[in-house]
């Protein structure tokens, strides 16, 4: 959340959603995390009201009627359960679904695990847990040669210092 918006507890939200209207839409049951994902409130929110605007959307939440409440959100993150979004398209993947993929060599040997994402300007990047430490790389067709989404395994090309 960036902040708080007017004073009944609205929240300006910037999306980090290829639909963003599919998942700020009223009626959507929604949680309040962190920034890594953990809920940080139990309570399930409904969205009352939502609209685009210039730097995000402007979202109510059922509960949320305080100003000062929601200031206290502004490094919270709002997230819906992911079993309740649509599937993505053929060739989209959901951020948090990289998490925890094995990650090959271009010759398939293992050589760790994704442990976070981050999304930059240039794209998505993802961080991946070898045993010579924690290395980033750049989430793009030129670097991962494919993905087997039910192995939960990636291959990378053959480029030198990629991952080394």
């Amino acid at each position: 959340m960036r902040r708080a918006h007017g004073v009944r507890g609205a929240l300006l939200v910037e999306s980090k959603s290829d639909a963003p209207g599919a998942v700020f839409a009223p009626g959507r049951v929604v949680f309040v995390g962190s920034a890594d994902g953990r809920r940080v409130d139990p309570t399930p929110r409904t969205i009352t009201a939502a609209r685009e605007v210039n730097l995000g959307w402007i979202v109510s939440l059922e509960g949320l009627d305080d100003r000062t409440v929601a200031e206290s959100w502004k490094a919270r993150t709002v997230f819906a359960d992911a079993d309740t979004l649509p599937p993505p398209d053929e060739d989209d993947v959901y951020l948090h679904d990289l998490i925890g993929l094995q990650v090959h060599a271009h010759d398939g040997v293992r050589v760790g695990s994704v442990c976070d994402v981050y999304e930059a300007p240039q794209g998505v990047l993802i961080e991946v847990e070898t045993a010579r430490g924690r290395r980033l790389v750049p989430w793009r067709d030129e670097l991962i040669a494919d993905a087997d989404w039910d192995a939960r395994a990636i291959r990378l090309v053959d480029l030198p210092g990629l991952i080394d």
